[in-house]
Order: structure tokens, then sequence, then C-alpha cells
């Protein structure tokens, strides 16, 4: 494959950022590429036009609203301009972007005839697993400790409504109980949380935003991992928490998305629910079976180191950019 140069206007300013993710993915399929986070560098609607004329990358790709629609309208003029989109929604704000981009890659399927009536040249392609950023040196006595539980759940409990379900299904895993430890941002101090944030969901928090070898160790130390997507209707809107919780070797029962399967066979390589009382009825279930979640969660692993990194998905995209304008 020909080595290409990426102008990558994402951002980086964190750790835990996407962009190093597809980056590396780049980068391991030989392909050179020169980060840009217009949020840390003064001017960068002016700068961009700099690095692209000294650059002369053969395409730019960024995620979101890094800079304004109009920025990459006009970097159109002189180099292609491919936007891959990472949530399951279509707000106002990106209507704009969509049509100022070349090629848009939306990670959701089910969005993608809804985002062709604004560009023709509309593709899905999900998102993956970065396994160099997830090494875990060594698994202590007080990470076993720390980490350990019946059931884990990492994500968002703010207070958006696609966030409200989770809440609940937390709460009623711990009425029945099941001991819970969930991670991620802490819920918003609001009036209405404060039963929440003092009662025994709040007490089940795990204290902080979890990445890389912590997040890895969360997903092996957990007997189950569970996954709530926010807009499980949207065919394959699956997020990159699926990857990176069975790619880290977790056990991964989630909330059923439309088309799924497609992606990992359900009771083989990960396992799903639809309504409450069967996640319920299944935690208790795979709690007594540990052979059974040792085998699944090993099959769902191979599955994604198979299928599902961001080296394949670079190089699924490159094919899909091949057929358009590269050569």
């Amino acid at each position: 494959m020909k080595q290409y140069r990426i102008l990558l206007i994402t951002p980086f300013s964190k750790p835990w950022d996407d962009g190093w993710y597809y980056k590396s993915g780049f980068e391991k399929n030989g392909h050179n590429v020169l980060p840009f986070d217009p949020s840390t560098v003064s001017h960068a609607a002016d700068r961009v036009f700099d690095i692209t004329r000294d650059y002369r990358p053969h395409f730019i790709l960024h995620t979101k609203t890094e800079l304004p629609a109009e920025i990459y309208n006009e970097l159109r003029k002189t180099v292609k301009v491919i936007q891959w989109y990472p949530d399951p929604v279509i707000p106002d704000f990106i209507v704009p972007y969509v049509s100022a981009a070349d090629i848009f890659f939306t990670m959701s399927e089910g969005l993608v005839d809804e985002f062709r009536e604004l560009n023709p040249n509309v593709y899905w392609l999900s998102q993956a697993y970065e396994p160099s950023f997830f090494q875990v040196k060594e698994i202590n006595s007080k990470d076993v400790k720390k980490y350990s539980t019946d059931v884990t759940f990492a994500g968002n409990l703010g207070s958006k409504p696609q966030y409200l379900p989770r809440r609940e299904y937390l709460q009623t895993i711990i009425d029945k109980g099941i001991h819970l430890k969930w991670w991620g941002p802490r819920m918003p101090r609001k009036f209405s949380t404060i039963p929440l944030i003092l009662g025994k969901l709040g007490r089940s928090y795990g204290g902080k935003f979890v990445w890389g070898e912590v997040h890895a160790k969360i997903a092996k130390l957990s007997k189950i991992y569970l996954g709530f997507d926010s807009q499980p209707h949207v065919r394959k809107s699956m997020s990159e928490r699926l990857y990176i919780a069975v790619g880290c070797g977790a056990f991964y029962m989630c909330r059923y998305v439309d088309g799924i399967e497609d992606i990992l066979e359900p009771d083989k390589e990960i396992v799903t629910f639809k309504s409450e009382a069967e996640m319920i009825d299944k935690i208790k279930y795979y709690l007594k079976n540990d052979d059974l979640r040792g085998r699944i969660a090993e099959a769902g692993r191979r599955r994604v180191l198979r299928e599902h990194t961001y080296e394949i998905r670079v190089r699924q995209m490159l094919e899909i950019l091949q057929n358009h304008f590269l050569k």
C-alpha cells in the first residue's frame, strides 16, 4: 500500500483523546501523521492553511467541530477533507460539516441514509480498539482489592436524557444485592441528584474517570463489564467502549444494539439483554458460571484483535478513499 501523509485535526490535549488511537492506527500501516489540535494553537484557523501548504497532506482527517465548517470548505480547494464523526446522533451543529467533507464517515450505520441527504459520499465506519494503549504491566494485590467486583460500569451518569436509564439499571443491580462499582465523570451536583450521590449508587462510585492501563485492569478484574450504548435503536451504533472492554478481556454484557450480532456474536463473544429483568437474570446466571464467562470473554477478545483494531479500521477507511481519489 502507498504511504500517505495525513493531517489529523482532532483533540490531542488529553492522553485518552481518540486522536492518539487514530494516529497509531495510521502509523501501524506505514503512513505519516501530523497531529493538529486547534484548541492548543493560537489563530488555529490561519495556522492550518500554513501547515497544509508546508506539509502537503494527501488528505485532512477530522472528527467534529475543531474548526469552523467554512474553513474546511476553503481547504477543500487544495486538499481532500475527510470527517469521521464519532457520535450516534445528528445535532444541528454538525449539519454544515457533513456537506463540507469530500467523504463523511459515521460510526452509526443506521444514520447513513440521513447523512446522505446532506452529502452523497457517506459511509459507515465503526470505531475500534488500539491495544498498545491498554497494556497491563502487572496486577498486584492493591489492584485486585480496588478494581474487583461482580459488575462494573464505565461511562457517564450525567443528566442528559440518554444517560438517565443507566442510573435506573445500575440502581436495580444494587438493590438486588449484587456488588457494583462504576467509573467515569462524577454525577453532576444538582438538587435532583443529591439523593443519588448520597445513596447506594453514589457510594458505588469508583472515584474517577478511567482509561488506559487502569481501564484494562478493571476489564480483567470485573466478573461482568456492563455496557449501555446511548442510542441502541440506531443500527450498529456501538461505542468505542465495546471494543475497548472486550479487547481488554472483559466479559461484556450490554443492552442490545440493533445489528450488534454482525460485530460480536451474542452468547458466544458477548452477552446482550433487552430489558432490566433480562439483565438481572443473566447477571445472576453468569456470576455462577465462571468457566463460561471466561470462554465468552476470550472468544470476544480474539475477535476484536482479529477484526476490530484501529490498524484494521484504517485499512478499511483507505480502501474506501482509494475508490474515490487516492492513488
